[in-house]
């Protein structure tokens, strides 16, 4: 399954905003962009899309920028994804009647409904998690 670079800029720029939540602080697409490499032209319209979503809020002017409209442990990708992206997660099996036809819609139905479940079940904070764990500033030895 192919996953649409726009989905993929958008979650790492919620990532982004979700590890700077608890202080609080505004952080603008620039910095984003920088520490990322996310194209900034780019991540300015993904960044308004998810504000036009209420996922996140944001501040002009040059001590502004954009935060989390909610805690990263109440954010799916899953809400990520469709803030940014037209529903493609849909069967597009077209065909006829037979046997095969039905089985084969059946198994991309399924594959497309698990994929969907891995998305609503992750959220912002269980990705911050998963990446501090794989850190290796955060191994330590005993």
């Amino acid at each position: 399954m192919q996953i649409p670079v726009k989905a993929h800029y958008a979650a790492i720029a919620m990532l982004a905003l979700a590890a700077r939540y608890r202080d609080g602080e505004l952080v603008s697409a620039r910095t984003v962009s920088a520490e990322h490499d996310v194209p900034n032209q780019f991540l300015v319209q993904i960044l308004q899309q998810l504000r036009s979503a209420g996922l996140v809020c944001s501040l002009r002017g040059s001590s502004g920028g954009f935060k989390l409209q909610r805690a990263p442990e109440s954010i799916t990708l899953a809400e990520i994804v469709d803030a940014v992206c037209s529903p493609q997660l849909t069967s597009t099996t077209e065909g006829g009647e037979s046997d095969l036809n039905r089985v084969m819609s059946q198994v991309w139905d399924e594959v497309i409904q698990q994929q969907r479940n891995q998305l609503e079940q992750r959220t912002l904070q269980s990705l911050l998690d998963q990446a501090i764990a794989q850190s290796p500033e955060a191994m330590f030895y005993i």
